[in-house]
């Protein structure tokens, strides 16, 4: 089928599809995935966050975000230590490591976001940046998304938690 016949749903599908098979790519050069990459950016965001709000934050499971970082403290990334005001709490800091692939992850983006929007002009890159936000809006205020599994997806939680690259 040819893309420009295409319906507008399926182009934002299949355009999604490639960026995150490109991003994903990429990101195996630091031996990542975007869940640790996005564990990062939050702890940079937030700080000293305990495994229960990074994992509410990231919108991951419990189990699933202590996979993860099992493996980002292996490889120096962060850094586990009890709460010392509740020692049956963990908190999680970034290392000076971590804050390194931070910037390592910047530059891959940026770089990413240029390769992807070489041909637009800065007009048409502040007008697709407005319609992806309208777009993102009208689907979180969805009803069909108010119906979905809280589990899977928190509507009270702030948009950008989900998606934390809005600050590289």
């Amino acid at each position: 089928m040819d893309s420009r016949n295409m319906p507008i749903q399926m182009l934002l599908m299949k355009s999604a599809h490639l960026l995150k098979y490109q991003t994903v790519s990429l990101l195996e050069r630091f031996d990542m995935n975007l869940g640790q990459a996005a564990i990062l950016f939050i702890l940079k965001r937030y700080g000293n966050l305990t495994q229960r709000q990074l994992s509410g934050r990231v919108g991951i499971t419990p189990p699933s975000i202590n996979v993860a970082l099992r493996k980002m403290d292996e490889k120096g990334l962060v850094k586990k230590e009890a709460d010392p005001d509740d020692q049956r709490k963990t908190r999680i800091h970034l290392t000076d490591m971590g804050k390194s692939r931070i910037e390592d992850l910047k530059q891959l983006f940026r770089k990413t976001e240029e390769i992807t929007l070489q041909d637009f002009r800065e007009e048409e890159r502040l007008l697709l940046r407005r319609f992806l936000v309208q777009i993102e809006e009208n689907i979180m205020d969805s009803k069909e998304l108010k119906d979905m599994d809280q589990r899977i997806f928190n509507p009270e939680q702030k948009r950008s938690d989900k998606y934390l690259w809005e600050n590289y």
